[in-house]
């Protein structure tokens, strides 16, 4: 006879530990009410911040896979819901994330080609300022390299690099505006 699970958002942490702990043990049926009885809210949860339906689901299905693959060691601080939200939400933001920097990336290949169609005098002047951008960047001090290469090169938000250095986002917010002075500084020639 087979056993079937059944979960509510208003069932207790004691009930959601057996839950994690049937799981742990192998047990599919657990797993199957788990993936049934979230699986499609967190669809709809997903949907809301990449507005596509197939990439939401591929991600909740990533969280569950997840799940299944490290049941053995799956535990969880939270509750059960709010586990598969967070983990929902992170995955989400790092799929944003990595849409955003495909994007910059198709920018700046598009650009390249622009740029290649151009005459060779215009060539060579874009050269010379990729450099010089480069140069004047290695040149900043090390705590503003690495906040302006934070947020212009890897698009990281001041609260996710204030999270990452561990440091105050006024001090972010210093760190990148001493940045952006000096290279400006550095950079005068080239902006005439």
């Amino acid at each position: 006879m087979k056993q079937k699970l059944e979960f509510s958002d208003h069932q207790s942490c004691e009930l959601e530990n057996q839950w994690i702990e049937k799981i742990r043990t192998g047990d599919a049926i657990a797993y199957e009410a788990l993936f049934r009885t979230y699986y499609p809210r967190l669809c709809r949860f997903v949907l809301k911040m990449v507005q596509s339906k197939s990439i939401a689901e591929e991600i909740v299905q990533e969280i569950f896979l997840k799940i299944w693959e490290h049941r053995a060691t799956w535990t969880s601080r939270y509750p059960i819901h709010m586990y598969l939200y967070r983990a929902a939400k992170n995955l989400s933001l790092n799929h944003l994330k990595h849409e955003k920097v495909v994007r910059e990336w198709e920018n700046e290949e598009l650009m390249k080609i622009r740029l290649s169609e151009n005459d060779p005098e215009e060539e060579l002047f874009q050269h010379e300022l990729s450099f010089a951008i480069q140069r004047a960047i290695d040149r900043l001090p090390e705590r503003c390299r690495l906040t302006f290469t934070l947020h212009r090169q890897e698009g990281l938000t001041y609260t996710e690099i204030a999270s990452v250095l561990n440091i105050s986002i006024k001090t972010v917010e210093t760190q990148m505006g001493r940045a952006l002075k000096t290279l400006r500084k550095l950079l005068l020639p080239y902006l005439h």
